[in-house]
């Protein structure tokens, strides 16, 4: 919706500074909104073009099992789990076909829960 207003603004002739303040977006998005409707038409304008780079590996069911496995009781001999105990259990579980315990760590951070912390995160008293 905001390239469509800033396209409609440039074509009523209102400066880009202008457009930029009306929209609250940056000046250098209205010139690259602006650019790409000159250089590849509306649709390129008003939408984002493939984007390069390797697909994610891990899907949001994969993430979610992880979570899942990290919130779970850790195995016996053990008073928590690590991040490594983590990745080497996914994998024994099939739960993915393999994964660096880098992996699980970022993942794991992405969520606001906490492996360690008393309370889950879940509620606040």
């Amino acid at each position: 919706m905001t390239r469509a207003r800033i396209l409609l603004l440039s074509h009523q002739g209102t400066a880009d500074l202008e457009i930029s303040r009306a929209l609250g977006v940056s000046v250098q998005m209205v010139r690259a909104t602006r650019k790409h409707f000159v250089l590849g038409g509306l649709e390129d304008a008003l939408f984002d073009g493939l984007r390069t780079g390797r697909p994610a590996k891990f899907g949001g069911q994969d993430r979610a099992a992880i979570t899942a496995l990290a919130c779970s009781e850790a195995p016996e001999g053990h008073s928590q789990w690590s991040i490594r105990l983590l990745a080497d259990k996914a994998v024994e579980l099939q739960l993915v076909d393999g994964i660096a315990p880098s992996t699980v760590f970022y993942i794991l951070k992405k969520t606001k829960s906490s492996r360690i912390a008393k309370s889950s995160g879940a509620s606040r008293n």
